[in-house]
Formats: C-alpha cells, sequence, structure tokens
C-alpha cells in the first residue's frame, strides 16, 4: 500500500503529515475502529482520535476547512495551506507558502457564502485595491490577489510576531516611550495612507502586528475608504464601520464624509490602551459604548497609570477631541508633537548618563589621586 493510500481519509493524512498525530496513535485507533465495528458500534477514525485526545475539536474543524478550501489535499489557488491563524466576519486567514516560490505569506480567502455576494466582494477587493497602493515599511505589503474555483483571496505579508492587543494583554500595559514610539511608527504610516487618499477606519490594537525586531505593521484595510473621485464608497448614512471600542464620533454618528482625522481619533484610543491596559470606555453593550463616544466623560489614563506623563496625556485628550475640528488635522502633526514628546526625555537621559559617567570619572580621578600623594608622603 503506497504511503498515500495509507491512510482512510486526507485530513488523517494531513494530520500525520503535520506531525498532529504520530502513526504510532494512528494505528491504535484504527484498531479501536476494527474493534468498535466487532461488537456494534460505529465510529469513524476521526472520531476515534479525538476521543482519544490525540486531536482536538478545534485541530480536527481547521483541517476539515483546509480539506474543503484546497484544490488538492491543501493546495489553494497556488499556495499550500500551513495552518488557520485569524478569521473575522468576511472571511479567514491562512498561514500559506507559493507553491512555486517558497514565500510564506498570509493568505485571506473570502467566506463561500459571500462569494456571490457583489457588495461583499467589492468591499473585500476595495482591501485589496488600497493595499496595492500602499508600500510602505510599516504597512503589510500586497503580494497578489485573485480567485480559485469559487473562492476569491489574496496573499499579503506574513509578520511572524504578535498583535499589539497580544502585546499589552501580556504586559498588561506599556512603558510610555515604548508607546508613543510604537504610536509615532504607526502614524507615519498612516500619513502616507492619507497622502494616497486612503482612509483605514478600523485602527485598533488588534489590527496593528508586531515584526520580529518589534516594528509595528498595520494590518486589515478591510473598511478603508477611498476618497479617489471616481471610486464611490460602500458606506452609506446612517452605516457605522469599525469597532466599537476606538471608533471615532463621526464613525458612530454613521457620517459619509470619513476623513483622516477618524484615524487620528481611533490613533488615540489606542495609545490610551497601550498605556493603560484598558479601553477609554467600557460598557455593559456595544450601545452604551457607543453613546459614550459622543457624551462619555474622558477618564485621565493617569489614574490607572500614574506614570504618564501630563504632556502625553494633553496629546491623546487632542487626538480624540469629540469634534473633528478640535483635533490635530493631520497625522504629520501627531507624528511632530510626538516627536517632541519624546525627545526631550530622550536628552534628558543622554545628560543624565553623560553627567553619571563624568562623576563617575571625576571621583576616580581624584581617588587616584589622593591614593599616590599618600604613598609617596607616607609610605617609605
Amino acid at each position: 500500500m503506497s504511503e498515500k493510500n495509507r491512510y482512510e481519509t486526507p485530513i488523517i493524512r494531513m494530520a500525520v503529515e503535520r506531525k498532529l498525530i504520530s502513526d504510532k496513535q494512528y494505528d491504535h485507533c484504527k484498531e479501536l475502529v476494527k474493534k468498535s465495528k466487532r461488537i456494534g458500534l460505529e465510529a469513524s477514525i476521526e472520531e476515534v482520535l479525538v476521543k482519544q485526545g490525540f486531536l482536538n475539536e478545534e485541530q480536527m474543524q481547521e483541517l476539515s476547512e483546509i480539506i474543503r478550501l484546497g484544490e488538492t489535499g491543501d493546495l489553494f489557488g497556488g499556495y499550500r495551506l500551513q495552518r488557520l491563524i485569524g478569521k473575522g466576519g468576511m472571511g479567514k486567514v491562512y498561514e500559506a507558502v507559493h507553491e512555486f516560490t517558497g514565500r510564506k505569506v498570509a493568505l485571506k480567502v473570502l467566506n463561500a457564502q459571500f462569494s456571490k455576494e457583489s457588495t461583499t466582494i467589492t468591499r473585500f477587493f476595495q482591501e485589496v485595491r488600497a493595499l496595492a497602493k500602499l508600500n510602505f515599511p510599516t504597512i503589510v505589503t500586497l503580494y497578489d490577489a485573485g480567485k480559485a474555483g469559487r473562492r476569491y483571496y489574496f496573499a499579503m505579508e506574513l509578520v511572524e510576531g504578535q498583535s499589539l492587543a497580544q502585546l499589552v494583554a501580556e504586559k498588561k500595559h506599556l512603558e510610555e516611550r515604548e508607546a508613543l514610539s510604537i504610536t509615532e511608527k504607526i502614524a507615519r504610516a498612516l500619513a502616507f495612507s492619507h497622502a494616497n487618499n486612503v482612509i483605514h477606519r478600523d485602527i485598533k490594537p488588534e489590527n496593528i502586528l508586531l515584526d520580529e525586531r518589534h516594528s509595528p505593521k498595520v494590518t486589515d484595510f478591510g473598511v478603508v475608504m477611498h476618497q479617489d473621485d471616481d471610486h464611490m464608497t460602500l458606506t452609506q448614512e446612517g452605516f457605522m464601520v469599525g469597532s466599537v471600542h476606538f471608533s471615532s464620533p463621526e464613525q458612530v454618528e454613521g457620517a459619509r464624509d470619513i476623513d483622516g482625522r477618524s484615524d487620528i481619533y481611533s490613533l488615540g484610543a489606542t495609545l490610551y490602551y497601550m498605556l493603560t491596559g484598558r479601553t477609554v470606555y467600557t460598557g455593559k453593550s456595544a450601545e452604551e459604548i457607543l453613546t459614550k463616544h459622543l457624551v462619555g466623560t474622558w477618564i485621565s489614563p493617569r489614574r490607572y497609570n500614574p506614570a504618564v506623563s501630563r504632556r502625553t496625556v494633553r496629546l491623546i485628550r487632542k487626538m480624540m477631541a469629540r469634534s473633528r475640528e478640535r483635533r490635530y488635522q493631520s497625522m504629520e502633526e501627531v507624528v511632530a508633537v510626538i516627536r517632541k514628546n519624546i525627545m526631550p526625555r530622550l536628552y534628558l537621559r543622554v545628560l543624565i548618563a553623560a553627567g553619571s559617567a563624568a562623576a563617575l570619572f571625576l571621583t576616580g580621578a581624584i581617588v587616584e589621586g589622593l591614593t599616590h600623594f599618600f604613598q609617596a608622603t607616607f609610605l617609605p
């Protein structure tokens, strides 16, 4: 029997190939299936593997989805699917490897039920068009897009690190300088995006990935709005997009004329989250949280993290001003203010370090001079 035909189903073959189960575990479960049949009990090999604890339900579901998606086994649109790394309302994201080039990518595949919905497909490729326009170091790079079978997909840069949300959850909150540095890099990326007439509209910790050098990468442009004259936006009056904890007041109100200042508000809320480990507003329902963006009382992050400077509090307060006209009017302004916040502290640290080094040097010189003096004076 060939190795390919040794296993009853593609799912089992893939589980063994990916070393989720061993051949020994497989043979053990296969024997249990035979014994069950002899006493009149019907059980599939997959069911037995789960009952024996060799695979869990989530792993089985993921393998099943990859098999259903793949053209042949785990191959889809020229990409070999490795594992599911994320999912949302519109589709799933897989780690994958391009069959011919060997490049590792994040492959976003539109859910099957949406493949015939023209509005959803338009929104999906709106993200593709947005990413295609944005070649910037701190924005994920688009590699490829297309259709395989009846499913639409696009391949983008795989960021092999954690999200900003995961980092904050791990650390509870970030040190101010680190938070400001990350915010500045995101603001520079969004300044580039806005200059190319692309508004993100869903800036939040989950959509900021951190690469192996701990540098942020902005991702998930799924609810972007193009401001090209020849592009008709998908949003309509009264339709809100974005995440409830980080949405701007104008998004909450369903305004049609969303601009870059909405991203400034969301980035301010993200900075607040980095510094405190808390969202600006909380509530028992989405509606309550959204209402607070419109009329809620803004609590200083210093209440939760007294180490936050007043300069940074003023920065966040202006970024999150309820009225767009009272916020910073561009991401370039945000970058400039952050630089002013960071650099004085940096110079101060350099001066303190230099002063400490000078003091140590002077102390050492004095001690050495006194030693020589006493040796010359009192020792024979």
